[in-house]
């Protein structure tokens, strides 16, 4: 079989666009059907236009979506059944339609896999290359379809193995033979239990690792592929497990696979200095960071066990050991307030973080935080386009949406972006970068330089991009109610 794989672009512009990578979901499923003897091509619309002259000679179409991307997941549905194929077998993944499968079937889906489709997949092509008996459909986990008006949603899927998973294909990306950067996944799973987040839902409790040796391995993979390219580490928090995380850089080392790193982690992570300095020898020279909240409360009600304090001391001991951050910061927390942005603003600009990212708080489906929402009637724009953190979605309770909305997108990020901040920041780093000579055991000046003139790059881009997104903020700032809950 033909199999194609589409993932949607999102619905405006944000601070990553100049800088988009792929999603693994897709070519990791279509390299498992790949090795299952299909033909299979992936088309992010982030990278390239849909071919949809490629698209009508599929036999199966698989569709990755989120939130944000859900609408146009439907449409290209709905394009696909009315002007392509109608006999084509549609099928769609993702976090949102594992938690609104009903959605994705009412919108044309034939079929929606539910949380970790890996499993799922394989026993479906299996039955699809079959006589397709209906008991056997209903045995395969994680599936959702439609019979006639009725649904049906089997059991659970189970969590896999990640180390049963083969490296991902990226040459199936059409578009992306020679990437910029490689995205890689070494876990799955939280423990945390955000309420803002459906990690938990999606990929369970208990975090899997995909162990030292097949990370090697893929890395190894991937030079032979590509070259020496740096490598982003997608997972929600890379440092989950200290001592894992640890014998990982010394395999970096020992390999000679040194390059530049990047990947989420917790900021407590500072805490451990010796692993912050081993990371740094490894090549790792930027952090990105979910930072959340300056307010207190607001961090005591996430559970995110960290003070104002320590966020300041911890930024600090990053920086000393030549680890530049992304800091990621939500507003719109039920204690927060105007003056919480404010502060917000003001910590950022003296921490001298490197790149920020000012976001409103989402109720995303599948997260508590959805379901106390809808319960308590709080949400007042259900386009799942707006659920991508640059819109209010929701009555906040300690300022009106519209407050909201202005004080992150209109007055937040602006002045982030400045272009006199951005020179501090980028004089600061390279001033660091030289008495790294006498303050860090070992010394990557060339390496930091270059990552000192990225982030000089990504700030002036950023400034552009908070430009563009000005009018269609204000646009949208039309749509936003003047009440400030719901009467």
């Amino acid at each position: 079989m033909f199999i194609v794989g589409i993932e949607p672009k999102a619905p405006g512009l944000h601070i990553f666009s100049k800088f988009y990578i792929p999603r693994l979901g897709l070519p990791q499923l279509l390299t498992i059907a790949e090795q299952m003897g299909h033909r299979c091509e992936v088309y992010c619309e982030e990278i390239t236009a849909i071919p949809w002259d490629r698209v009508a000679r599929a036999d199966m179409i698989l569709i990755s979506t989120i939130t944000s991307t859900a609408p146009r997941a439907y449409d290209f549905i709905k394009k696909i059944k009315e002007e392509i194929n109608p006999t084509v077998p549609v099928l769609i993944g993702g976090p949102h339609v594992t938690f609104l499968p009903e959605e994705a079937l009412d919108n044309g889906a034939d079929y929606v896999f539910r949380n970790e489709a890996d499993w799922t997949f394989i026993q479906f092509l299996k039955w699809w290359n079959s006589k397709r008996e209906p008991d056997e459909l209903f045995a395969i986990p994680g599936l959702s379809f439609k019979i006639g008006d009725q649904y049906h949603h089997t059991m659970s899927s189970p969590f896999v193995d990640l180390n049963t998973l083969p490296t991902p294909n990226l040459d199936l990306i059409n578009g992306f033979k020679k990437p910029r950067v490689i995205p890689l996944i070494t876990s799955r799973g939280c423990p945390w239990g955000c309420e803002f987040c459906s990690e938990i839902a999606m990929f369970g409790r208990r975090y899997r690792f995909r162990s030292e040796e097949k990370l090697i391995e893929d890395i190894n993979y991937y030079d032979r592929r590509y070259g020496k390219i740096p490598v982003f580490i997608a997972d929600d928090n890379f440092g989950a497990n200290r001592s894992r995380l640890e014998r990982f850089c010394h395999s970096i080392i020992d390999n000679g696979l040194v390059r530049s790193y990047t990947g989420q982690v917790r900021l407590d992570l500072a805490k451990y200095r010796h692993t912050l300095a081993l990371m740094s020898r490894a090549g790792f020279e930027r952090a990105y960071i979910g930072y959340e909240s300056t307010n207190p409360k607001s961090l005591e009600a996430m559970g995110k066990g960290l003070s104002f304090e320590q966020m300041e001391n911890y930024t600090k001991i990053f920086h000393k050991q030549g680890i530049a951050i992304h800091s990621m910061w939500i507003m719109g927390f039920d204690d927060d307030t105007l003056e919480t942005v404010k502060k917000t603003i003001r910590s950022c600009i003296k921490w001298r973080v490197e790149t920020t990212q000012f976001l409103i708080l989402v109720p995303a489906p599948g997260s508590q935080l959805y379901e106390r929402f809808k319960r308590d009637d709080r949400i007042f724009n259900w386009d799942w386009s707006k659920y991508d953190g640059h819109h209010v979605t929701f009555y906040p309770e300690g300022m009106t949406a519209r407050q909201l909305q202005v004080a992150v997108m209109l007055d937040a990020m602006p002045k982030l972006y400045k272009v006199g901040q951005t020179l501090k920041i980028f004089v600061v780093n390279n001033l660091r970068t030289v008495t790294g000579l006498f303050s860090r055991k070992t010394w990557h000046p060339v390496r930091d330089l270059k990552a000192n003139f990225l982030t000089l790059f990504a700030r002036l881009w950023g400034k552009g991009a908070t430009k563009k997104m000005r009018k269609p903020i204000r646009e949208y700032l039309k749509q936003i109610p003047l009440v400030h809950h719901k009467v």
